[in-house]
């Protein structure tokens, strides 16, 4: 197609989506007014409707229904309003087998027709057929489509850059993306946000956003190899390809921090997808264990190891024992001993039936064998109400079933949950946990233990164990390894329901989650899952790779896939980065730029004249720049240095509550950039504990600079 002709055809797109964001204001402004009678009928007429409410809830429908329609044209225009920019970005010439027509397939970020049912001027990136622009050269090619599997030949394929509605060059392409085009989108400045890759997708990444065949999939990828990205369009990819069975709501991405969770926010939104929800393991554990005290988090945990001083090594061993697979043998042990000595099943009489223990007993060990242990009573007070009720031909009140349940459930030895994991802790010869319920008023000084009844819920604020023989302090931090083994009981001995289904999870950073948080997670979240991460940047003393054990965690579901090609950094921070770990099978685009640079200084006056130095002299040439440190209280120390000198403009610090990623100078403890990228990194590399840690943090902190890197050492 000559250039004339793309120009007329570019024309004839633009214009036609000019006509469609017009056509949908239209219908958003009757889908107003439609609202607006709906209100208008139902204040005029909502005292004569109908006893039994079938027109108030016709009326409701019908409003709903108008809302869901208006959201779902804000989301197509929204998608039409940035296709004005560039409307496609790639082109394959296809001839399907028994055909001779060559047809054009433009691809872009969204599906653009004339009128519903006719063949699309531009296709999705996510529709079957725009596989082939990722898949294949040349040559013969197929895809696979609803109705089978589609073959024919590529005979052409082209690359677009177009920006403001304009052909800046179109580029006929003879591999799968051409590499100028991507080691130009590769050399942009790094911005607040994960950028889309929609025009520079790879073929080994395209496999893994288009695969539906493995419910559990897990990605480990090198440093830079587009994991979070290749994640997040498989989500949106998801999204289109089951827009009928799966909805954004029913998506959870579990993600290292919340600076992370900003920095990803923005890729669904630019893709024409809703937003979906993101948060820490850590979060969604706080918020189930706030009723029981404050739950430390993994960067409490960090900091701690990052300090020897102020945490023992032999806590530290303990605290790893606590998520091993050993740990969860005790635990499982723990409750299958609560089948015989954690109930005393007796006679049990209400108004004048007697169930005799043999029927009661039978009743939990061999009909309810199934049923979370601590719910078997509740499920029998159901069979005890049903029959009641059904003898006296009528419901009974809220109190009398109450009544039943809690006399039932006194059976229990134990039902709070903290009491229940001091009990196990105390079985295993460890000390317990020292979680007061807090505003209890009249404990006594003098007694060893407080005496206090439980609900069936566990105690309101946490359990009352005080032993101030032994020299227990009050207090209601949970300490961080102590959190998941909880949650571990919970979920194993009570029906925890979500607040709402979940039918996708996303785990990003998969190196650093625990085998008893993955056993927890395959326990709460039963559904499809794509798990990424990269065994390098484990946040532990030597490199794990998680995949060893997960196929005994999820079974046979787990499917693996590698990337092994960084997309990130220049060659000469990738060869750095690989030098400290000791790989050579760390491929990397070849684009080249300034030597890493090795520096040394004395003391504090000589390291912040140096960083200002390199800030000065860059901070035009970059968007974003990182000072990263090995701790919270060093990363301080060096904030408020440079925080003096007035010529270094928009200077923040990171920190475990930081709930934005910015552009300008960021100043952060290293373990909080994990999944972030920064035009200009600079390490300040000192002496760390524990030792065998080092490595991994100056790998993580080296893969976080996209084009320029300095690393200063103390002399």
């Amino acid at each position: 197609m000559s250039e004339i002709k793309e120009e007329v055809f570019l024309s004839e797109v633009l214009a036609l989506i000019d006509q469609k964001v017009a056509e949908l204001s239209e219908k958003m402004d009757i889908t107003d007014k439609d609202m607006a009678d709906f209100h208008e009928y139902f204040w005029n007429s909502y005292t004569e409707f109908d006893e039994y409410g079938y027109e108030l809830y016709d009326n409701t429908n019908a409003i709903r229904q108008k809302i869901m329609q208006k959201a779902d044209y804000i989301r197509e225009r929204y998608t039409y309003e940035r296709m004005k920019d560039s409307p496609y970005f790639g082109r394959v010439d296809f001839i399907f087998d028994g055909e001779k027509e060559t047809i054009p397939c433009y691809i872009g970020i969204g599906n653009l027709s004339e009128s519903t049912g006719a063949l699309p001027l531009i296709y999705d990136w996510r529709a079957p057929v725009s596989s082939l622009f990722y898949d294949y050269d040349a040559g013969p090619a197929s895809y696979v489509a609803p109705a089978g599997t589609i073959a024919g030949t590529i005979v052409d394929k082209y690359q677009y850059k177009i920006s403001s509605g304009r052909i800046i060059y179109m580029l006929k392409s003879d591999v799968s993306i051409d590499d100028d085009i991507l080691k130009e989108e590769l050399g942009t400045h790094a911005t607040a946000s994960l950028k889309a890759i929609v025009t520079t997708i790879q073929k080994e990444q395209n496999k893994i956003i288009r695969d539906t065949s493995h419910r559990i999939l897990a990605v480990q990828g090198c440093a830079g190899s587009g994991k979070t990205s290749v994640a997040l369009h498989r989500i949106a990819y998801l999204l289109y390809h089951n827009r009928h069975t799966l909805k954004a709501s029913q998506i959870l991405i579990l993600s290292p921090n919340n600076v992370f969770s900003d920095y990803i926010s923005r890729i669904l939104p630019e893709l024409g997808e809703e937003n979906i929800c993101e948060m820490s393991l850590d979060i969604w554990a706080y918020r189930r264990l706030r009723k029981y005290g404050e739950a430390q988090d993994k960067y409490d945990r960090i900091e701690e190891i990052l300090d020897p001083d102020s945490h023992p090594s032999h806590a530290t061993e303990e605290a790893d024992y606590k998520q091993s697979l050993d740990f969860v043998q005790e635990l499982d042990g723990f409750m299958l001993d609560l089948e015989a000595s954690g109930i005393d099943i007796s006679d049990y009489k209400y108004r004048g039936r007697r169930y005799t223990k043999e029927y009661l007993s039978g009743l939990f060990y061999d009909k309810l064998w199934d049923v979370p242990f601590m719910e078997r009573m509740g499920k029998i007070a159901e069979f005890i109400i049903d029959e009641e009720e059904t003898l006296r031909g009528r419901d009974m009140s809220a109190d009398e079933k109450d009544y039943i349940t809690d006399s039932l459930n006194a059976m229990y030895i134990r039902r709070d949950l903290l009491g229940l994991y001091n009990d196990f802790l105390e079985s295993t010869d460890r000390k317990p946990l020292d979680t007061y319920i807090t505003g209890l008023e009249d404990e006594s000084e003098d007694e060893e233990d407080s005496d206090v009844s439980y609900n069936e819920d566990g105690a309101k604020n946490g359990f009352v164990y005080i032993r101030k023989k032994e020299g227990y302090l009050r207090s209601d931090i949970i300490p961080y390894e102590d959190v998941y083994p909880i949650l571990y009981l919970r979920y194993s001995l009570f029906n925890m329901n979500e607040e709402r289904p979940i039918k996708h999870l996303v785990i990003d950073e998969m190196q650093d989650y625990t085998y008893l948080q993955y056993r927890l997670i395959e326990k709460v979240f039963s559904c499809a899952m794509t798990i990424l991460g990269d065994k390098a940047q484990t946040m532990e003393c030597e490199c794990r790779d998680v995949l060893e054990f997960l196929p005994s965690v999820f079974s046979k579901e787990l499917y693996s896939m590698e990337l092994t090609k960084s997309y990130r950094s220049t060659l000469e921070i990738t060869r750095y980065a690989a030098s400290l770990m000791g790989y050579d099978t760390i491929s990397s685009i070849d684009r080249h730029g300034e030597a890493v640079g090795e520096h040394t200084f004395t003391d504090d006056d000589e390291l912040i004249r140096s960083i200002a130095e390199i800030i000065r002299n860059t901070k035009d040439k970059a968007e974003t720049i990182a000072v990263l440190c090995k701790n919270a209280s060093r990363t301080s120390e060096i904030y408020s240095l440079l925080c003096e000198d007035v010529s270094i403009p928009e200077i923040r610090i990171l920190t475990s509550d930081t709930s934005s990623f910015k552009t300008g100078v960021s100043v952060s403890p290293f373990y909080l950039t994990k999944g972030l990228e920064f035009d200009i990194v600079i390490i300040v590399d000192e002496e760390f504990e524990p030792e065998a840690l080092h490595k991994q943090a100056l790998y993580i902190e080296a893969t976080r600079a996209l084009h320029v890197l300095h690393i200063f050492k103390r002399r």
